[in-house]
């Protein structure tokens, strides 16, 4: 049965630009974005206007940048770091819509994305670190987001699996804040095919994403203030795939979760092509040919793996399926064979209309399986 999205929609008569502002105005319970300015920046756009889309959400961060380096210059660190936050989120909304992510205005987008989140970060408290996890000859670029509260000397952490071709920043939104508050840090990268790794050193995605992942969790066992004997591993969207074959293949994961699951890129993803999945993938793998994406997409299939996850599973979905299946977190459940929780939410895409609530029912689930029932 495929259900409607949520009944309150900035743009009614366009699932994708609905889905779009329900997960942006979702970022303002993370800092990410301000109603306010989400309102101002669309007031007025007419669906269809993708020239207007840019230009409106380009000016947003360009004005919120602004705001950033006058209260920076000014020493007002709190109110720049702020800003600094949420003009990020506006230039990769500027970009969103932009169907080759390598040609110039996504890629100028994607620079000032990388350069007001390093500044969010340098201001941080406590500071987020860049890192950088060499892997097969390159070093992908990474951020550690310390916890803000100190419950054990060595915290525990979680990686966070993000979606094809997009930059992991924009997985701060959802659970990295909430798992610093309960005494866990977290490690997001930008994997093959993501982010800087794609864009900056041209390097597409892959199926055995675990690889990559193995370099991560080696890079936290040489940190002295992380406990990767206390390792969880979260995703989203397509990040769900890659957080279930990272669960199965690297023992050194005590939890797995999913905040929407996939368990076949192409079925799930590529077929669906909802909120420019099939563009995004195109980047991801290197190629805009529909048969040879579909060629490639052939492995990223958890069929014969899901099967295999002995850990502690918990998956949460949206009942909402007007831009994406649920059948999706039904598989993963049935066929995972450890302790395991499915939690099914009245909810559009990636639970945003219910944002808030389920990220903290998440992060909770993970600091008792990472804590064992001894975190905040």
């Amino acid at each position: 049965m495929t259900t409607t999205l949520s009944e309150f929609v900035y743009f009614p008569d366009d699932e994708n630009w609905s889905t779009w502002m329900t997960r942006i105005i979702a970022m303002t319970n993370f800092g990410g974005a301000d109603f306010g300015e989400i309102h101002r920046a669309v007031k007025g756009l007419k669906t269809g206007d993708y020239e207007g889309w840019h230009n409106r959400w380009r000016g947003m961060a360009e004005y919120v940048e602004g705001l950033s380096r006058v209260a920076e210059n000014t020493n007002h660190k709190v109110t720049a770091r702020k800003s600094y936050l949420r003009a990020y989120t506006y230039y990769r909304m500027a970009q969103l819509w932009q169907q080759d992510s390598m040609s110039m205005i996504p890629l100028q987008m994607f620079d000032k994305m990388l350069e007001c989140y390093t500044k969010w970060a340098e201001l941080s408290v406590p500071r987020v670190e860049r890192v950088e996890i060499p892997f097969e000859g390159i070093k992908m670029l990474g951020w550690y987001i310390p916890p803000k509260v100190k419950i054990v000397a060595k915290s525990p952490i979680m990686i966070y699996c993000g979606p094809e071709s997009m930059d992991c920043g924009v997985l701060t939104f959802t659970g990295p804040t909430e798992a610093a508050e309960r005494g866990i840090a977290t490690l997001i990268v930008d994997g093959p095919g993501q982010g800087t790794t794609l864009r900056y050193k041209k390097v597409f995605g892959r199926p055995d994403f675990e690889k990559p992942f193995s370099a991560m969790v080696d890079y936290l066992e040489t940190r002295q203030d992380t406990d990767a004997s206390r390792l969880g591993v979260f995703g989203s969207d397509m990040g769900g795939y890659f957080s279930v074959r990272s669960a199965v293949f690297d023992k050194r994961v005590k939890a797995l979760g999913n905040i929407t699951a996939c368990y076949d890129v192409y079925t799930d993803l590529y077929l669906n092509a909802r909120e420019n999945h099939k563009a995004a993938l195109h980047a991801f793998l290197g190629t805009s040919d529909q048969d040879e994406a579909r060629r490639k997409l052939v492995d990223y299939t958890l069929n014969g793996i899901a099967n295999r996850v002995t850990c502690p599973l918990f998956v949460m979905h949206a009942e909402e399926t007007a831009v994406y299946p649920v059948e999706p977190a039904y598989r993963l459940y049935r066929d995972a064979k450890g302790p395991k929780e499915l939690h099914i939410v009245n909810a559009g895409h990636t639970v945003m209309d219910r944002r808030m609530e389920s990220i903290s029912q998440a992060m909770d689930w993970l600091s008792d399986q990472l804590f064992k029932h001894g975190g905040a």
